[in-house]
């Protein structure tokens, strides 16, 4: 017998497989790391979350600004605005490489991803439009026409619609708005008037309720706010005032909190979702422009841009959200601008693509194909993650995973 059927490491796995095809392996936990766009680099960091250090930096595209993670955290996207780049380019996770670049519209500076990894939305703040890209072909396949400049774009958890803040002018107040697509169609279905130039966009996890940093413009001191936007009815509820020219927003997990960073204070504003009242203001770093969670949203990581216009030596705020303080300084490169986290991702044993715990057939289905010499019709978290063939290990792992199901999130069977 081949012995690489008996013994085969990969990255982050081994497997052994004994004459009498007893499928042995480690516990797999894919640990998630944080993406930060730096925008006088041309550069982005990589942050190993589970020691907060950089553990790569990818070259990618002038002014590199929006970036996003695909929900496999396979790839991630970072928007380049400058007029030399106007793209976004592909990174591939697994070797912290620069693999494409995709062309889109006039200085691109908002991305979001739909959940389920197939579209990236790009705000084309110079075109006044959003390019769509299939993730599949690294191609646009759509350009939306929206409000004036357009800036920040979140997509609602349950994939339906696409949230386009309409900054109008960056460089001074100007009344804003929210331009909303409709992803089935990737038409703009409807306007809501928001503050004075909108920048970050989120939703709450049930899809009900979209939040809107207002800026006041970052390069003119001044009082910044967050639009409250009942999706339902298309209204904005609520309007609670935050700190100097607010930038960027993210809600947590479980929709109770929200997190708003101010350019011009040097903090973050934490909001009751319930009240929609401040109840806490954090200090981080000069210039917080960018806000992540990880998913499970124990920390925050934001991105302090420093100046905005002269490029100097940038951080990351690391922000423990249980206590509500900054518990790590991450050095970064030059004017890091935005950042978006990978998942965290339990895979509970061999050919459970989906980490829901079961092998269904078509998964165990798709693990044959692979091992046959046929490409993968999905991204699965498991079967040829890394690249090359299914292991006979793989599948007798997932064999047995279908049969008796899996083990608990995070170790195999």
């Amino acid at each position: 017998m081949d012995p690489s059927f008996c013994f085969r490491k990969r990255p982050g796995r081994t497997f052994l497989l004994g004459s009498f095809g007893v499928l042995l392996a480690m516990p797999v936990q894919a640990y998630p790391f944080a993406y930060v766009t730096n925008k006088h680099s041309d550069t982005v960091s990589v942050i190993d979350v589970a020691t907060n250090t950089v553990a790569a930096t990818v070259g990618v595209g002038q002014s590199p600004s929006g970036v996003a993670v695909t929900p496999d955290g396979r790839r991630s996207y970072s928007v380049n605005a400058s007029d030399k780049s106007n793209n976004v380019s592909v990174i591939d996770a697994a070797t912290n490489s620069n693999i494409d670049a995709v062309k889109v519209g006039t200085n691109p500076l908002g991305i979001a991803i739909t959940p389920d990894g197939e579209f990236i939305y790009v705000a084309d703040t110079g075109s006044n439009a959003v390019t769509v890209i299939a993730r599949r072909t690294n191609a646009g396949v759509a350009s939306v026409g929206v409000g004036a400049g357009p800036a920040g774009v979140a997509i609602s958890p349950d994939g339906a619609f696409a949230y386009v803040a309409d900054s109008q002018r960056l460089d001074e107040p100007a009344k804003g708005a929210v331009s909303i697509i409709q992803t089935a169609t990737n038409k703009t279905v409807d306007t809501i008037l928001v503050g004075a130039n909108p920048i970050g966009v989120a939703v709450s996890p049930d899809s009900h309720t979209v939040y809107v940093a207002n800026s006041n413009s970052l390069s003119v001191t001044g009082p910044g706010t967050v639009s409250v936007i009942d999706a339902v009815t298309r209204t904005v509820t609520a309007t609670v005032a935050v700190g100097l020219n607010a930038a960027d927003l993210v809600v947590a997990p479980d929709g109770k909190t929200l997190y708003v960073t101010n350019f011009n204070s040097d903090t973050v504003s934490v909001i009751d979702t319930a009240t929609n009242t401040l109840i806490s203001t954090i200090d981080v770093g000069r210039g917080p422009l960018g806000i992540a969670l990880t998913n499970d949203g124990r920390y925050a990581y934001v991105a302090n841009r420093q100046s905005f216009l002269n490029a100097a030596p940038g951080t990351v705020s690391v922000i423990d959200t249980t206590t509500q303080t900054v518990v790590a300084t991450v050095a970064v490169g030059d004017n890091p601008t935005f950042v978006a986290i990978g998942p965290t991702v339990p895979v509970s044993c061999p050919g459970d693509c989906d980490g829901d715990g079961v092998v269904s057939p078509e998964e165990l289905q798709m693990g044959l194909r692979i091992a046959l010499g046929a490409p993968p019709p999905q991204v699965c978290l498991w079967f040829n993650t890394y690249g090359g063939d299914v292991s006979v290990g793989e599948l007798l792992g997932a064999m047995r995973g279908a049969v008796d199901g899996c083990a608990a999130p995070g170790s195999v069977p």
